[in-house]
């Protein structure tokens, strides 16, 4: 068996039994670690007589942007893409990063409360509606790391392995879209981005495919064997 073979082809593909199992579960997981932890540490943080403003005065002069809700909502689209391009493993694993990010931003929120830089705005559009619910769900505090951006990231980089060139580029489009709409909404600081990013990226460096380094150092000796058949 050649290298080739042993990699996993990606695809897109309807969900399967299995998939959408491991992807309900974990998805049961992340969104009760969200609710108890950002919800209860936002609902603390708001107690709180002071919190850190993590932003520079000239962020203040970003202009809101109402219909920038648009990208900012469609992180929900994004949640439910993996299951058709991810298999059951690849779930498993993006599941497993999603819950650790939760819990040390949560910890992060415990311990560095941090409160928005920007005052929010009425908006007296159609998008009103919207708007009421988003701010009577997510009080302005919790900020630093922004765990949509963190969550979106980590979605995306998991979507773009093995995918085309013009696959990965649309995704980075959509990613910054979606990153640009925290700020120009005024739900998050440049600083929260910045936050997220890193977030998203150390714990996929910490949280990675069980096995994966046994695996490195048997194949070296699986190819030589194979090596030495074929001469």
């Amino acid at each position: 068996m050649n290298h080739a073979s042993m990699s996993v082809a990606r695809s897109w593909h309807w969900p399967s039994r299995v998939g959408l199992r491991v992807y309900s579960c974990y998805f049961v997981v992340i969104g009760a670690l969200f609710v108890v932890g950002y919800g209860g540490s936002n609902w603390l943080a708001a107690q709180r007589a002071q919190q850190l403003h993590l932003y520079l005065p000239g962020e203040l002069a970003i202009p809101f942007i109402p219909a920038m809700i648009a990208p900012y909502l469609s992180i929900n689209l994004l949640f439910a893409l993996p299951l058709f391009r991810l298999g059951a493993q690849e779930l498993r694993l993006l599941g497993r990063q999603m819950i650790t990010t939760t819990l040390i931003a949560t910890v992060f929120f415990l311990s560095v409360p941090t409160a928005l830089g920007f005052t929010r705005s009425t908006v007296a559009s159609d998008l009103a509606s919207a708007y009421q619910l988003l701010y009577s769900l997510d009080y302005p505090y919790n900020c630093v790391p922004s765990l949509h951006v963190a969550y979106a990231s980590q979605i995306v980089f998991a979507l773009a392995a093995g995918g085309s060139h013009r696959l990965r580029v649309s995704l980075a489009l959509w990613l910054c879209l979606i990153m640009a709409s925290t700020v120009l909404i005024h739900q998050h600081n440049i600083l929260d981005l910045a936050g997220g990013l890193l977030l998203a990226a150390c714990t996929r460096a910490i949280v990675k495919e069980r096995g994966s380094h046994s695996s490195a150092r048997v194949r070296p000796r699986g190819v030589a064997t194979q090596t030495a058949g074929s001469e």
